[in-house]
């Protein structure tokens, strides 16, 4: 009678997640007064028009716990920034692992015990790891693993996380504060006090036991496949094959969710049901147990965990005899994680848990009702689970990501299908191997054809279709509030009679016409040359008023570019220009010619013969990009631009003995890019220019671009900018005293990625 009475009726659970989200989103933004101000107006509204006293009381107290939780944590955080003199200190500190992944070169620690006090003051500490040289492979790219639950001692360098660094690039700032974490340490040296104990020590034998057999039965992509879509172990996927899911939005299948838990809550009411004690507390036990040990299993997922709790207050209602709705288990999980981590609001996994989840309750089954003319009930309601959900993820996925899969829902509806047979027999292969190893042959065959079909379809779909994606940007505001108000119209236009008021469709057609409009990218109103913090690297794009878009060179950071792009919602390349073929100047490109439509690609002709440039040569072909070599001399026209390209060096001088450079030549500025020539090279590069406004610093500002002659000879051609593009806190030293001194001598204005981020010049200003 309690959790009948108090909680799932009149969804009280719901307005009190909503109140609690509201305090959150209170604090979090009291900075900007009119949003403070637009949601009391709302909060005061929904308790005007809800006249039931105890609803509004409900309300309000789930709303000044939001509040009076968001605000110790944003105290918290600020404490915590207030201690940064402990940056840069070597700091020795012991804890516990709290959560890792084999392949990942971090992980996070639950400090215990440290000689900075501000470490043990926060709920957990980012470790990034040292790595060691793999020498079969001869690369520099493999982590140690530390299970959760170890007991490490580690010495390093503690270092407070960066924001975000380039347009649409990754907010490490954002991100840790939503594990909880305020502080990154750097390790230099860990050392295993003591292996995991107790609960842990089991889940990881059972973890270990399953990814061997899952690497003994199948080859290692299919084997990488199976631990993804079972543990949500996603670095073991071909990264070029999740690259693709994301793209296609089908990605969600490897996060642990409710098909996932769901099997193996139906797995136990199977067998209780045989006995007739699905409605029983042994039951509700059973599943308790079941269920938290296969979260324990994925990590503590926020996914397992929502359609955890979910399962279990449907099982406690089955207990106690009571209607109780999907929306209240829904709100009821998403308090429980919020109490915990008020952070996770902010956080895209939690975000798209949950959204896609609320549009399927309240979309999917008016949907299956309005498709009753198909004949084929699993075909109506495959239909409308595609389309809820793609309701559902699409504001989100913009927002986020910078992108919509406009083919997701076919997408979704053919490969689901396969996953929803593919997890129950992967599942009922595991439990085989360990209960009975001679039957678990029986499932080897359909598991193997099953995670064929999946990767196969997912390469064959985009090949037919393409992935479907369209970079937007980030929407605004407004466009989220028409594309909430959109969502209202299609609620009603399913859940009323065919009768509509006068004008009703015209203002759907203007609503949706607005939401496209705003919603489309829009080129800068001059030409913007963007130098991206590209780590220890180097990477320009030039937009254009006209719409164009030139790329000189990728940086070493794989997915910044990419980012870059889709937050200015670029969808085709005009031409990428690569300097030369060391990893600090092409790592990007890849990604790029993988996800956008490049038209042209230009190199320095013996370049394109390195063996560092197989890759991009091999998806210049792939993907119809032309590739154009220059041995001498060459010129892009633009609409209102010139780029000329032109090689410089000598072959014998090494693998960088010839380069080509590039000169950007508009109206108001001359930009130089000289890619990383030799001092005498670079020389004559100069001389050769009538004039120079902005100067690419080669080598990333090392003493090997140092010579005073060549600054001097900057300042008589006009050079009034040169920008550095080092990585922050490099191992080189990067930019070098000499570089700045002769700059500086030359009253040549400096920017510096390593510690400015993107650097943005409007070149028409």
């Amino acid at each position: 009678m309690i959790v009948d009475r108090f909680y799932f009726q009149e969804h009280r659970m719901f307005w009190a997640a909503a109140g609690f989200t509201n305090g959150l989103v209170l604090i979090q933004y009291r900075g900007f007064i009119w949003a403070k101000l637009g949601l009391l107006l709302l909060l005061a509204v929904t308790i005007f028009l809800w006249r039931q006293k105890n609803l509004k009381s409900l309300l309000l107290f789930f709303l000044l716990c939001g509040m009076g939780c968001g605000y110790m944590q944003a105290e918290t955080a600020m404490q915590t920034e207030g201690l940064s003199a402990a940056e840069g200190d070597l700091v020795t500190v012991q804890g516990t692992v709290a959560e890792g992944q084999k392949g990942q070169p971090y992980f996070w620690l639950k400090a215990t015990a440290s000689d900075v006090k501000a470490l043990i003051k926060t709920d957990c500490i980012y470790v990034m790891q040292p790595r060691f040289f793999d020498a079969e492979h001869e690369k520099d790219d493999t982590a140690l693993w530390y299970p959760p639950g170890s007991q490490l001692l580690i010495k390093g360098q503690v270092v407070l996380p960066r924001g975000q660094r380039n347009p649409g690039g990754f907010d490490e700032a954002q991100w840790l504060q939503s594990k909880g974490a305020a502080y990154k340490l750097m390790a230099e040296e860990i050392t295993v006090q003591q292996q995991p104990t107790g609960i842990w020590k089991k889940v990881m034998q059972l973890r270990n036991d399953i990814e061997q057999t899952a690497y003994g039965y199948l080859p290692a992509q299919e084997a990488g496949t199976a631990m993804a879509l079972l543990l949500g172990e996603k670095q073991q996927l071909a990264p070029a094959f999740y690259r693709l899911t994301q793209r296609m939005g089908t990605a969600h299948i490897f996060a642990v969710s409710g098909l996932h838990v769901g099997f193996v809550g139906g797995m136990l009411l199977f067998f209780l049901r045989l006995c007739n004690w699905e409605r029983s507390w042994l039951a509700f036990l059973c599943l308790l147990v079941g269920l938290s040990g296969y979260c324990l299993l994925t990590g503590l997922l926020p996914s397992a965990i929502r359609a955890t709790v979910m399962i279990l207050l449907a099982s406690l209602g089955l207990c106690l005899y009571r209607p109780v709705s999907s929306v209240d288990f829904l709100a009821a999980a998403a308090l429980l994680l919020l109490c915990a981590n008020p952070f996770l609001l902010w956080s895209a996994g939690f975000q798209l848990s949950f959204g896609v989840t609320l549009s399927l309750l309240f979309f999917a089954g008016p949907l299956q009702a309005k498709l009753r003319w198909i004949p084929w009930n699993w075909l109506r309601s495959g239909i409308a689970v595609a389309i809820a959900a793609f309701l559902g993820s699409l504001p989100l996925s913009a927002w986020h990501f910078y992108t919509v899969s406009f083919f997701s829902p076919l997408f979704n509806l053919l490969l689901v299908p396969i996953v929803s047979v593919l997890v129950p027999c992967l599942f009922l292969f595991f439990i085989a191997t360990f209960v009975f190893p001679v039957g678990a042959v029986v499932f080897v065959l359909p598991a193997h054809i099953f995670l064929q079909l999946l990767m196969v379809g997912t390469a064959g779909l985009s090949n037919l279709l393409g992935s479907g994606h369209w970079y937007i940007g980030r929407p605004s505001i407004l466009v989220i509030i028409l594309y909430v108000c959109f969502l209202i119209i299609i609620w009603y236009l399913l859940h009323k009679p065919n009768r509509y008021p006068n004008g009703f469709y015209a203002a759907t057609i203007v609503l949706l016409a607005a939401m496209i409009h705003f919603s489309l990218p829009a080129p800068p109103d001059t030409d913007e040359l963007l130098y991206l913090d590209a780590g220890q690297g180097s990477c320009a794009v030039l937009r254009t008023a006209a719409g164009e878009t030139v790329i000189f060179d990728g940086g070493t950071q794989q997915r910044e570019l990419v980012s870059c792009l889709a937050w200015y919602g670029v969808n085709d390349v005009d031409a990428m220009i690569i300097s030369h073929g060391d990893t600090d100047h092409i790592s990007g490109i890849l990604q790029v010619l993988e996800t956008i439509p490049v038209r042209y690609l230009f190199m320095e002709k013996g370049q394109a013969e390195r063996e560092t440039v197989e890759d991009i040569l091999t998806m210049c072909k792939n993907r119809n990009t032309v590739l154009a070599p220059i041995s001498e001399t060459g010129m892009l026209q633009l609409a209102e631009n010139q780029i000329v390209l032109q090689v410089y060096g000598d072959n014998a001088a090494g693998t960088n003995g010839r380069e080509l450079t590039a000169v950007v030549k508009n109206a108001s500025a001359i930009a130089a890019f000289p890619g990383d020539l030799a001092i005498a090279e670079v020389r004559e590069f100069v001389e050769d220019q009538k004039k120079i406004t902005i100067w690419t610093v080669p080598h990333h500002g090392s003493r090997n671009s140092a010579d005073e002659r060549l600054y001097h000879q900057l300042r008589q051609k006009g050079v009034k900018q040169a920008i550095i593009s080092a990585g922050t806190d490099n191992r080189y030293g990067h930019p070098h005293q000499e570089v700045l001194n002769f700059l500086q001598q030359q009253q040549i204005v400096v920017y510096r990625t390593d510690q400015q981020g993107a650097l943005c010049l409007r070149l028409g200003k």
